[in-house]
C-alpha cells in the first residue's frame, strides 16, 4: 500500500485476505508455537504464549515504530512480506530461528525465514501467501536483547540488533546475533562472532563483537535516517549493546 500511495504501483486487482479467521491467532503444540501470519503486534505484545515462550519477541513488538494505529492494525506477516530493511519483526525472528508456512499454487512449503528472505522466487504478494510463522520457545536459561538506534520514539531504526544467548558460568554457550536497519536484508552475524563460544564475556570479548559486527555488511543504506559510513559504525554499537544486554539477562534468570 505505500507503494499505491506514492503512485509507483498501481495493480488492476487487490484481494483483501483480512477476513480470513485461519491467518489470526497464536497456538502451541507439540513444542512448537505457530503464529498466524494476520496477528497484529499489539497482540504479540500481550498474548500469554509469546510472553512466557518468546519474549524477545514480545518486546521487539513493542518498539515498532508508527505508534498505536500500526501496533493494531500492522501484521506480523505484513511486516515480513513488505521486505523493509528498517522493519523491526525480521531480524529477531531470525534469532529465533524462525521457520514460515506459505500457501502457493502447488501446495503448502515450509521454509526458513533466512532462506526466504534471501530467495526472490517465493511469489509472496503476487501467486503465494504466508500463512503462519513458526518458532520453537526460547529456552529457560536463555538470554535474549533487542537494541534500535531511532530518531524519535515512533520512527523507524537506523540500526538495531537482537541477540539471543546462553552461559556455562561466564562463558557464552552459544550466541545469535541479527543486525538490521544498515543494510537490504537483516545481517545474521552469529558465523561470524563463533570464535567467541567458549569464552567469557568481558570489555575485550565486547570489543570484538562491535569490530566483526562493522565489518559485517558489504553494502550499507544511506538515507535520512544516517549515512552509510555512521550505519557501519552503528552496526557494532547495537550489536555490542544487545550481546551485553543479553549476557546480562542471562546472569539474572541464572541467579
Amino acid at each position: 500500500m505505500p507503494h499505491v500511495n506514492y503512485g509507483r504501483l498501481m495493480p488492476t486487482v487487490y484481494v483483501d485476505i483480512g477476513a480470513l479467521p485461519e491467518l489470526v491467532g497464536i497456538t502451541e503444540k507439540d513444542g512448537e508455537i505457530a503464529i498466524g501470519a494476520l496477528t497484529v503486534h499489539r497482540t504479540l505484545q500481550r498474548d500469554a504464549i509469546v510472553c512466557r515462550a518468546l519474549p524477545l519477541l514480545a518486546y521487539s513488538a513493542a518498539q515498532v515504530g508508527g505508534g498505536w494505529q500500526v501496533h493494531n492494525r500492522g501484521t506480523v506477516g505484513g511486516n515480513l512480506v513488505a521486505m523493509h530493511p528498517l522493519y523491526d519483526i525480521a531480524p529477531v525472528l531470525l534469532a529465533l530461528q524462525a521457520d514460515v508456512e506459505i500457501q502457493a499454487p502447488d501446495g503448502v512449503r515450509r521454509a526458513a525465514l533466512g532462506k526466504i528472505l534471501a530467495e526472490t522466487s517465493h511469489g509472496l504478494g503476487t501467486s503465494s501467501l504466508l500463512t503462519r510463522i513458526l518458532l520453537k520457545p526460547m529456552t529457560s536459561d536463555a538470554g535474549w536483547a533487542y537494541e534500535k538506534l531511532k530518531i524519535t520514539a515512533g520512527s523507524y531504526g537506523s540500526a538495531n540488533a537482537a541477540a539471543v544467548v546462553s552461559l556455562s558460568g561466564n562463558k557464552l554457550s552459544t550466541l545469535r546475533v541479527v543486525i538490521g536497519a544498515v543494510s537490504e536484508q537483516p545481517l545474521d552475524a552469529s558465523e561470524a562472532l563463533h570464535g567467541l563460544l567458549g569464552k567469557p564475556w568481558d570489555a575485550a570479548a565486547g570489543a570484538r563483537v562491535e569490530s566483526l559486527c562493522s565489518a559485517l555488511p558489504k553494502t550499507l543504506l544511506d538515507d535520512q535516517q544516517g549515512d552509510a559510513t555512521w550505519r557501519r559504525a552503528m552496526a557494532g554499537v547495537v550489536a555490542r549493546r544487545a550481546v551485553q544486554a543479553a549476557v546480562a539477562n542471562a546472569q539474572r534468570t541464572s541467579k
